[in-house]
């Protein structure tokens, strides 16, 4: 336990966020990235984000998600490109079909594009990669 308190603390710094099963904190020594831990026995939002991240990395609808450097075995662990805030007037009206849950926190600003980082719950398997957009309405 000692030894995971060590590894935990050097690799992560300020919390910045939680969800129902996950943190996420700023990474201690890359500002550029956050880490997303599982913190649910049964969570698998890391996993889901990671698979489709691997799906979409290499296709036009990357530009819609913050980029996943690394995902640990299980996938308890994963570090992701980290966004800005975006400002309301920033969020689209129409979105990928593809993507579920549109809640303002769920997506940011990285390198001046508008990009989804809480992806762990999508509708990928339903849709595919689709062209499609609908028009969404974002929520608190």
């Amino acid at each position: 336990a000692f030894l995971l308190s060590e590894f935990f603390g050097l690799l992560c710094g300020e919390k910045l966020g939680e969800g129902y099963t996950r943190s996420v904190y700023a990474h201690r020594t890359d500002p550029s990235l956050v880490v997303k831990v599982e913190t649910a026995r049964s969570g698998t939002q890391n996993l889901m984000e990671y698979t489709a991240w691997q799906e979409v990395q290499y296709s036009p609808f990357a530009k819609w998600f913050a980029p996943i450097t690394l995902c640990s075995t299980n996938a308890r662990i994963l570090l992701q490109k980290r966004t800005i805030p975006a400002q309301k007037k920033d969020y689209p009206k129409k979105m990928p079909n593809f993507f579920t849950d549109f809640k303002y926190g769920n997506y940011g600003m990285l390198d001046g594009k508008f990009v989804c980082h809480d992806y762990g719950t999508h509708a990928l398997m339903t849709y595919g990669l689709t062209k499609r957009m609908r028009t969404v309405e974002w929520w608190e």
